[in-house]
């Protein structure tokens, strides 16, 4: 079975990204990218309202960082004083299987700079590579495009469709199943 421990908390750093732990200084930030609705459009989560919301969703990744559920990063710009410019992170610890969930999102501001597709290979490898995951898998929504070809150019494949799996303000949505199976 895994056995996560993410203290200290694992900071992570690509050519022009860094990857650290969202603290309540972060809030501003992350209202800012969960407020958005085009960052949301795709997510299947409530649009924050407020600072307060952005606090209370920090706090809740803390938590399930101390609980060794699962592990969000903040997502910075290295080059840049920009803040928060998105999150990705293991949402969904699967320890018994060796499996997680990988989930991510960017400011609209910075889609199409290569920027996720960095910052997913990162994450992988440290899931790999530091927690001996065996598999990791995405559930994106359908119509997110963008999201499926990076997951693809990191090694995904299409596992399954899912008709109206996906419940999110009264609505049903299907779900595509991506996964990577780490092979070394």
């Amino acid at each position: 079975m895994l056995d996560c421990t993410f203290d200290p908390f694992p900071v992570l750093e690509t050519e022009r990204l860094q990857l650290h732990a969202l603290t309540l200084e972060n809030a501003g930030d992350m209202f800012l990218l969960r407020g958005n609705t085009m960052a949301m459009r795709y997510i299947g989560k409530p649009v924050l309202k407020s600072i307060l919301e952005a606090e209370e969703l920090i706090k809740n990744y803390q938590e399930v960082i101390s609980a060794k559920n699962g592990i969000t990063w903040g997502i910075t710009l290295k080059s840049e004083n920009t803040g928060l410019i998105g999150s990705i992170g293991f949402h969904r610890l699967e320890k018994q299987n060796y499996r997680a969930e990988i989930g991510y999102m960017l400011h609209p501001d910075q889609w199409k700079k290569g920027f996720m597709l960095e910052a997913i290979e990162k994450v992988l490898a440290y899931g790999f590579d530091e927690l001996g995951l065996h598999s990791v898998e995405a559930r994106i929504n359908p119509e997110n495009r963008n999201s499926a070809h990076i997951l693809v150019k990191n090694g995904f494949v299409k596992e399954g469709y899912f008709k109206e799996s996906f419940c999110f303000a009264g609505v049903f949505y299907d779900s595509e199943v991506y996964s990577l199976v780490n092979t070394l």
